[in-house]
């Protein structure tokens, strides 16, 4: 089953507000196992709506719109497929008698603005809005179904949940030639370039279906497998889907696939799905059963943040220190003035006198540091923007490691970030043999 999403509004053709609905839609959909193949925006014009639905209904067998719902004239989503149904709008009635109740709370009369927010064409299915006025509805145009909500986030969520994804799963499992599943798994990657990892996943899905019957004359499942690339900086999201009529059969090749795809890229994969560096570090401190502190300069604070994300983060992490200036450097990490004046806030020196500190003023097991220049200014002939200096100290040994990227303040920031966490869990895995793994 292909899926079209329409957005409508001049606000998003403008580019005056992120379209957040297209990805959300299309999230929920892959979950419910129909494919979003189409994705159009177009303007409050109803010549436009009326050609971006046509369109829509010569290619996908479920088209999901969103906006042109609201109270005004240029809201003109109902006006438009009514007229293409060759229908009239109507009031919903179990709206308007919601919104009745509400506006005598209020001391107010029900305005004509607001009930022309609660129309729907007439003899269309109506999906509840709960936290909004106006209603969604489902209409079918040329035999495709085209479900219609407003374009405010909350209120789509809302709809969805109460009626529509309900809806979606019942049109899915009514289609003939059946149903077709999918199976995806999103490896979240930190440590290598999206080119360099497209070669080393070069012919995944030459690996062997594994297939064991008793029937010798059964053969294996046949599958389409797809493979995915997404720069999230400085991530790389990796998504494996798999579509087949066996759901099981699908599932198992996902666990086939992803196993071979963690095996050549090893510790470059960190986590799946929603997991984030910062989380499975923390994950890891725990299962280990340290505590670590943190000495920023630079990432003021950031690396902090990425570790006390997941709640409960309290169990590990016990504390940090954002010292910009070299006299906080000395006076509360004990980063010594010959250090500063014989090679700099920006050094190997300076960041493993850091990390001792911070592990000293706290008491954690784990001090991690960064100190370096994430710009635009403040840089040199040997220090350029984008040098950072980062250690973790622990039980007396000092791993540091040395970063020049060039960028944005942000970006210099991000990475910093990322390659501490990514130290750390060098330092609590030294098997692994990381360093290697932390260039780009």
């Amino acid at each position: 089953m292909f899926a079209e999403i329409l957005t409508i509004g001049d606000e998003l053709c403008r580019g005056e507000i992120v379209n957040t609905n297209s990805s959300w839609f299309a999230e929920q959909l892959w979950e419910l196992d129909v494919a979003p193949a189409w994705m159009t925006s177009c303007r409050d014009i109803a010549t436009d709506i009326r050609a971006a639905i046509e369109t829509a209904a010569q290619r996908a067998q479920l088209i999901i719109v969103s906006g042109g719902l609201g109270a005004t004239e240029d809201d003109l989503t109902v006006d438009v497929l009514a007229s293409m149904m060759g229908v009239s709008a109507a009031v919903d009635t179990e709206a308007k008698d919601r919104w009745v109740r509400r506006f005598k709370v209020l001391n107010r009369p029900l305005n004509s603005k607001t009930e022309r927010q609660l129309r729907v064409p007439r003899g269309a299915r109506v999906y509840r809005n709960e936290v909004g006025a106006a209603p969604g509805f489902e209409v079918l145009f040329r035999g495709v179904p085209v479900i219609c909500m407003p374009g405010v986030p909350r209120e789509v969520h809302s709809i969805w949940t109460t009626g529509v994804g309900a809806r979606i799963r019942q049109l899915r499992d009514g289609q003939g030639g059946g149903r077709i599943h999918l199976a995806q798994k999103t490896f979240r990657v930190f440590g290598r370039g999206e080119s360099m990892l497209s070669v080393a996943l070069d012919g995944l899905f030459d690996t062997p279906i594994e297939f064991i019957s008793d029937n010798k004359d059964e053969r294996p499942p046949s599958f389409e497998e797809s493979i995915h690339y997404r720069v999230k900086f400085p991530e790389v999201l990796i998504k494996l889907i798999v579509r087949g009529v066996n759901k099981d059969a699908a599932a198992a090749r996902l666990e086939q696939l992803g196993n071979e795809l963690c095996r050549r890229l090893g510790w470059l994969v960190f986590g799946v799905n929603d997991e984030t560096l910062g989380a499975v570090v923390g994950r890891e401190l725990a299962a280990a059963g340290h505590t670590v502190a943190v000495a920023e300069s630079c990432t003021a604070g950031g690396l902090g943040a990425e570790l006390t994300e997941t709640p409960g983060s309290s169990a590990y992490f016990a504390g940090g220190v954002i010292a910009y200036s070299n006299d906080l450097k000395k006076r509360l990490l004990g980063v010594l003035d010959s250090t500063l004046l014989e090679n700099g806030a920006v050094s190997e020196q300076c960041a493993s006198e850091m990390a001792r500190g911070v592990v000293e003023c706290t008491g954690a097991d784990i001090g991690v540091a960064v100190t370096g220049i994430a710009g635009p200014g403040g840089g040199s002939a040997d220090k350029p923007v984008g040098t950072v200096w980062l250690a973790v100290a622990r039980g007396g040994c000092v791993e540091t490691l040395h970063m020049e990227w060039p960028g944005s303040r942000q970006r210099v920031r991000k990475m910093a970030v990322f390659k501490a966490l990514a130290l750390l869990r060098k330092v609590l895995s030294p098997a692994v043999g990381l360093t290697h793994n932390l260039d780009l």
